[in-house]
């Protein structure tokens, strides 16, 4: 089917799949109700599984108990996950982790549930094992169901197939204008509602019409819009408070967006100084809780790898001695958390052992690796002594990889965003090599993918992906692409 849309500079724009206009509201009850449809089926299938392979008589079996125990779980889950899509749609909670809150939505929903079978008396007739089953099952299946339907949505509202926002823009002919060309709102999941020009509705002294803006304001809440953007000089206060004072009647969204053609500087938030309010255009990546749980992390992490991977550390340092001369381990000059340096520690696979400030980067097929260095090296068994660097607190068991320094300064000068990388800890594995970018940054395309996807776990950190990369960093086959 094809749709023809008449595009922002005028011009006719031809669509091949038609577009979704929904509402926040609806549009979080439907993936609300279908995760918590998903949930009732999970606490069900393995309670109904367990009696069928026990060969419990049908008549014994209280199965509608055990419907009624789902249906609660699924309400409870299918209201959090309301919730959960309600900010993840308006976006005012910045690198949350829907991920982490299908977990803790599962485990508080399976707790609701046993807690009210425990004060109505039924809990001895439902099966402990079914039960702690599907609450294990229950966690993988959910966190995937929820991945999967959040990175379709996300992907139909990127292509502009869904908006579920309408939007009014206020502000003077040419901001407007140019902030709808700059914006993509098509492509953000907001429809148009409509525009006001300031200089339409202005009196002879240059005030703006009060009851115009309010009749505009009126008319598109009318039509569903929720959002009702000034578009103009934020330095304006006196004008923004105007404005505002005609618009705190109604129950809308009002922002500001300031009248320029720059769109990759960010506003985040306000946030109060003394006793002003000041605009927040950078936040730290994680607050002081979350700086902890991570240490905990990797310190739990680093002490149970060097105890258990003793045996292995003795027979591969054995095997480096036979295999070549020199030391067993090498320490390299890299640059971490906050631009600081530190060395970095890895079990020798090379004939050489450079400086992170002088070197030539390592090549497929390259001489100067030796046998055993190839194996370690294309295992990742080479990286294994970071631990030591973890326990120091010098690095992650999880972050951005950490360049040599003659790199990251050459990178740096390639790519504006790569020091960005420097606001969290580096890591033994990250989310980038977990998704095939580790090996030779000989290219820009490898520089700038390795980038992003570290500027990504920056931006969304989390517990839950930590352990998520630890698994994939062991199971997934991407991560040992294009090792060298």
């Amino acid at each position: 089917m094809v749709e023809e849309q008449v595009g922002y500079s005028g011009r006719i724009e031809r669509r091949r799949h038609p577009r979704q206009v929904s509402n926040s509201a609806s549009l979080s009850w439907s993936l609300a109700l279908a995760e918590g449809a998903v949930a009732s089926l999970v606490m069900l299938l393995p309670a109904l599984t367990y009696h069928l392979v026990m060969q419990v008589p049908f008549s014994s079996v209280p199965y509608g108990l055990y419907a009624g125990y789902a249906l609660l779980v699924g309400a409870v889950y299918s209201g959090l996950s309301f919730f959960t899509a309600g900010r993840y749609l308006s976006r005012t909670t910045p690198g949350q982790s829907i991920i982490a809150d299908a977990a803790l939505g599962w485990t508080a929903a399976f707790a609701v549930a046993l807690f009210a079978s425990f004060l109505l008396g039924f809990a001895d007739e439902l099966s402990r094992v079914s039960l702690t089953a599907a609450y294990i099952i229950g966690v993988p299946v959910l966190l995937v169901t929820r991945n999967a339907a959040y990175a379709a949505m996300a992907g139909r509202i990127r292509e502009g197939r869904l908006q579920y926002q309408k939007v009014a823009i206020v502000g003077e002919r040419t901001d407007v204008l140019r902030f709808l060309l700059n914006g993509h709102l098509l492509k953000s999941g907001y429809q148009l509602a409509g525009t006001l020009y300031l200089e339409d509705v202005r009196d002879e002294g240059g005030r703006v019409n009060e009851a115009a803006l309010v009749e505009f304001a009126q008319r598109w809440l009318a039509q569903g819009a929720e959002n009702l953007v000034l578009v103009g000089s934020i330095g304006d206060i006196d004008g923004l408070e105007r404005l505002s004072a005609a618009l705190k009647r109604f129950a809308i969204n009002a922002v500001c967006a300031p009248a320029t053609e720059n769109a990759s500087f960010k506003f985040l938030d306000v946030v109060p100084i003394g006793p002003n309010n000041a605009i927040r255009f950078l936040r730290k990546p994680m607050g002081d809780g979350a700086v902890f749980l991570k240490r905990v992390f990797d310190l739990s992490g680093a002490i149970a790898g060097l105890v258990l991977l003793a045996p292995l550390f003795a027979v591969v340092a054995l095997w480096i001695k036979l295999d070549s001369p020199g030391s067993v381990f090498y320490r390299q000059e890299r640059r971490g958390f906050n631009g600081e340096t530190f060395h970095i520690w890895k079990f020798r696979s090379m004939t050489v052992a450079e400086s992170g400030r002088q070197m030539t980067q390592v090549r497929a097929g390259d001489k100067r690796i030796t046998r055993i260095g190839a194996f370690i090296r294309r295992t990742s068994i080479d990286e294994l002594p970071q631990l030591i660097n973890v326990l120091r607190g010098e690095m992650s068991l999880v972050g951005p990889r950490p360049h040599a320094i003659m790199h990251d300064d050459e990178f740096g000068h390639q790519l504006a965003q790569y020091a960005h990388r420097q606001r969290i800890k580096p890591g033994i594995t990250g989310w980038a090599q977990v998704n095939g970018f580790r090996g030779e940054t000989s290219t820009m395309e490898q520089v700038q993918g390795r980038t992003e996807h570290d500027l990504y776990y920056v931006e969304n950190w989390s517990i839950f992906l930590d352990c998520w990369i630890v698994l994939l960093t062991v199971f997934s086959p991407k991560t040992r692409r294009n090792a060298v």
